[in-house]
């Protein structure tokens, strides 16, 4: 006998699950939606909640000052706050700013750095005719306030240790080296005496034409005020006038 055939039904279970897949990923992606939107949200709020604090408290610490002030105003108030110092700190910026007086301009004045008390001084060729050297006042001519100089001699008008120097070139063409050397002398003069301070020599060559040959001076010394140096030598009618070959100076230590 024939019976009719029919295929097998597909199970049930297969369709509903692939159905619960689908439904479970739609929530699952709304979920995550819904996640970033409210996380989004709440920073914004969060965010604008954090700058309404802040001003709050700026609010707050602008309280606390004028409390603050309000307690020094009242004398008889009972604080362990430095009344004193709070309301000068606080006071100073509206005090109207005051002219210096003559005394605060002449104290600034002596705190400032003084300027050094310094000389140098180049040859003249009109000292040929003196033994006491005379200097140009040009070219490298330089001589501070506090120093003075006249006829060839540098006076210093304050006390203390001075460093002086000289040099002096000669040019000397004579016959025989057996005569006097030439001498260049370092002298002082103080309340109306004069004397040496140092002293150089050197000897005359025969070598035409004359060969220049220089003596250097220099030496620290103690100069009371008034004092007054000066460069002498045995014959200025041999001393190089030429730039830099004779010069004299002097600086305060």
């Amino acid at each position: 006998m024939n019976e009719p055939y029919s295929p097998p039904a597909p199970p049930a279970g297969n369709t509903v699950s692939a159905a619960t897949v689908k439904i479970v990923m739609f929530l699952l992606t709304l979920f995550v939606i819904a996640q970033t939107i409210g996380t989004a949200f709440f920073g914004v709020y969060l965010h604008r909640r954090l700058d309404e604090v802040e001003k709050e408290i700026h609010q707050q610490d602008g309280y606390l000052f004028m409390r603050i002030l309000q307690e020094c105003n009242q004398k008889d108030s009972s604080t362990f706050l430095n009344c004193q110092k709070i309301l000068a700190h606080f006071q100073k910026p509206f005090k109207p700013e005051e002219s210096p007086t003559k005394e605060t301009f002449e104290k600034q004045k002596g705190d400032q750095k003084q300027l050094p008390i310094a000389a140098h001084l180049t040859s003249n060729t009109n000292s040929k005719s003196t033994a006491v050297l005379q200097w140009a006042k040009k070219g490298y001519y330089t001589v501070s306030d506090s120093l003075s100089y006249s006829d060839g001699k540098l006076t210093v008008q304050s006390s203390g240790f001075y460093y002086i120097y000289s040099q002096v070139t000669f040019c000397s063409n004579r016959e025989t080296s057996s005569e006097a050397p030439f001498i260049a002398s370092l002298c002082l003069k103080s309340s109306g005496s004069e004397r040496v301070l140092l002293r150089a020599a050197n000897t005359h060559t025969p070598s035409k034409p004359c060969r220049h040959q220089s003596i250097r001076l220099g030496g620290t010394f103690d100069l009371q005020q008034g004092a007054s140096v000066f460069v002498n030598v045995t014959d200025p009618t041999q001393v190089s006038h030429g730039t830099g070959f004779t010069y004299f100076g002097l600086f305060k230590l």
